[in-house]
């Protein structure tokens, strides 16, 4: 692969750019979005590195393995919340697709505590917006599901049936 060879040379804004354009034709690799993650973030960059986390996450999950995602929504969580008061979509997105992923497998108690974390950065951000409650959140996961983004987005819509119109498309999220 052209951006591994890149990276091991040393140029690693070059392969970021591979890796960034193998991304977005390979949006259900988890293992492509997630090292196009880690080297945002190692170059700095710290909104890339939080799109292409939660795309990780979401291919995980299309692939089964919905506990692989859990690391990579943590991690583009804490690299969210310290952008704020910045991209606050951007973190309410990672907020609440963590949330919902933690009570999916059964971490209600996490999930909560992920969304009062939430609106505790937010209100100290000094940003007006709120997350729903934890048990607005278990209704809303047991009602009828409303279609969600498109599988083009890189994100899956299961976990962003209840909060569609909360969470932002990721192409608009993300200004290449």
């Amino acid at each position: 692969m052209v951006a591994k060879k890149l990276s091991s040379e040393g140029k690693e804004a070059q392969a970021l750019e591979a890796y960034q354009k193998a991304s977005e034709l390979m949006l259900g690799a988890p293992w492509l979005q997630h090292r196009t993650a880690e080297l945002a973030r190692k170059l700095k960059q710290p909104e890339v590195a939080s799109l292409h986390y939660r795309r990780a996450a979401a291919a995980f999950i299309r692939a089964g393995f919905p506990k692989r995602a859990l690391a990579p929504l943590r991690t583009a969580w804490q690299l969210s919340v310290s952008l704020l008061p910045g991209n606050v979509n951007a973190f309410i997105a990672a907020s609440m697709e963590l949330a919902n992923i933690q009570r999916e497998l059964g971490h209600s108690a996490s999930a909560a505590l992920t969304l009062a974390n939430a609106n505790q950065a937010l209100e100290t951000s000094g940003n007006a917006e709120r997350l729903p409650a934890a048990s607005a959140l278990e209704q809303a996961g047991s009602s009828s599901a409303q279609p969600g983004q498109s599988p083009d987005s890189g994100m899956l819509s299961s976990v962003q049936n209840a909060f569609v119109g909360v969470l932002p498309d990721l192409d608009d999220a993300h200004e290449p």
